[in-house]
């Protein structure tokens, strides 16, 4: 029998998901993303769902980790989330996803897919793709900044709104020009607070 892993935090979730998946495999759930990450390492599956959020984080890692040890012919991935639209879509397919899906989900037109991806797994390309691209953001003197690390450019303008402007026009034209976009990740902020000489409190 084919052996599903499943990875979802919700009581509820699991409970439809067994009944969504029916006779198609053995189903194992995980609760956790690092649980379901040793049990790749420890068991063989031949597919996993997994949902999007969890309270330690979103999936990708779990993704990227698995596309890692196994192509998608191997062992597929099925991401399934209440907020899949074509943006989130096109990042769980660039992390390594086969395909993704919009809860709640339908119980037969699911369970055809699981079948299908048990006997003859595929990877969805979406119709219309989207990127997901993080650009530094500050005000100087006046100013609006923007910059891009994909593309190594800065933009300014007297509002964040050209500022904006004018870095979605150089996104295009580096997308159209197949320029890698989409690399740096939200949390790539990062804060310092330094002391300046002289400002030490003095014992």
């Amino acid at each position: 029998m084919k052996t599903i892993l499943y990875v979802e935090d919700s009581a509820m979730s699991q409970m439809l998901m067994r009944r969504y998946v029916g006779d198609a495999g053995k189903l194992t759930i995980c609760t956790t993303l690092d649980a379901a990450a040793a049990q790749i390492k420890e068991s063989r599956f031949d597919l996993l769902i997994t949902d999007y959020m969890f309270p330690e984080g979103d999936s990708l890692d779990l993704i990227v980790g698995t596309r890692r040890r196994f192509s998608a012919q191997e062992l597929p991935i099925i991401v399934v989330s209440g907020s899949m639209d074509r943006l989130l879509l096109s990042r769980i397919l660039k992390a390594g996803a086969n395909d993704g899906f919009s809860k709640p989900l339908k119980a037969g037109s699911f369970n055809e897919v699981v079948t299908r991806m048990l006997a003859h797994p595929y990877v969805r390309s979406p119709e219309h793709g989207a990127i997901d691209v993080h650009c530094f953001r500050w005000m100087n003197e006046g100013l609006y900044y923007q910059f891009c690390p994909d593309l190594g450019l800065t933009t300014s303008g007297p509002t964040k709104e050209a500022a904006s402007a004018q870095m979605i026009a150089a996104l295009q034209a580096g997308a159209a020009a197949g320029a890698v976009l989409g690399n740096t990740s939200h949390h790539g902020t990062a804060s310092h607070i330094i002391e300046l000489p002289g400002s030490a409190k003095q014992r």
